[in-house]
């Protein structure tokens, strides 16, 4: 596939990675399928390390040019979908996790309307709670049962290849892509989230210690929806008005004068 094709609008996100040779394969694999940038999330080793650049055989260019950033909405800027890769199922993913193939369609569908990103975890521990709520949709790669826990650059060259070979796949079919106009990306559905959060924390809707019953179908919803940039921030207007309501009740205007939005 030339670089000008489908599979560069796919981002490749490594949060919170811990091996500098993990880092390298998976930018050889990025090189394999002409993926897009690589992103790392407040990396704990060094990405240009002798090892990683020895493993990145044809992608050391992509570790050259890999964007560091501190926290996962950053890495999901400029983003209109987000899947995060788990091993991990039950309630908070609810009963929708997608394999593989499953995947690379979800990507096949929205990345007519611009970047996608696959989201992968820490070798240790994975992605957290707040890192799979900034994501779209939660795919999980089957394994055995004795050892169902992947290498990292493993789980991205299978979901690169999946990817790959459903872009390739679109390429020879007629199929009609929908285009959305101005999408909202993912890091601005992770801020709606955010404060939606906050604000039914504070109007009590949550239980603070159990959020993620409610959360993670809100934010299955937000992503089903689709929103616009503009829709996204009337939603977190509304959010943020719900929360200053409840803390501080209602705000002293006169009739007739309008509130100006937030």
């Amino acid at each position: 596939m030339p670089p000008d094709l489908p599979t560069a609008r796919v981002r490749v996100v490594l949060v919170r990675p811990l091996i500098p040779g993990n880092i390298g394969a998976v930018a050889r694999a990025m090189e394999n399928f002409a993926a897009g940038a690589l992103y790392l999330v407040a990396p704990a080793c060094d990405h240009l390390a002798r090892e990683s650049l020895q493993r990145s055989t044809r992608g050391e260019h992509r570790l050259h040019s890999a964007r560091v950033v501190r926290t996962l909405p950053e890495a999901l800027e400029g983003c209109i979908y987000a899947i995060a890769a788990s091993r991990r199922p039950g309630p908070v993913h609810q009963a929708d996790d997608l394999t593989g193939p499953g995947m690379a369609r979800k990507v096949a569908e929205r990345v007519a309307d611009g970047e996608v990103a696959l989201v992968f975890g820490s070798e240790d521990n994975g992605l957290s709670r707040e890192d799979l709520l900034a994501c779209d949709a939660v795919m999980c790669l089957p394994a055995g049962p004795a050892y169902p826990t992947l290498n990292l650059a493993h789980a991205v060259v299978i979901s690169l290849y999946e990817v790959f070979q459903a872009l390739a796949v679109d390429r020879h079919t007629d199929r009609v892509v929908r285009r959305r106009s101005d999408p909202a990306d993912a890091a601005m559905i992770a801020r709606l989230t955010d404060k939606l959060q906050h604000a039914l924390l504070t109007i009590g809707y949550l239980r603070p210690e159990k959020p993620d019953h409610l959360m993670f179908p809100i934010r299955a919803i937000l992503s089903r929806a689709e929103l616009t940039r503009a829709e996204a921030q009337i939603l977190m207007g509304l959010a943020q008005q719900i929360d200053e309501f409840a803390r501080y009740g209602p705000k002293n205007t006169q009739p007739g004068v309008d509130v100006p939005p937030p």
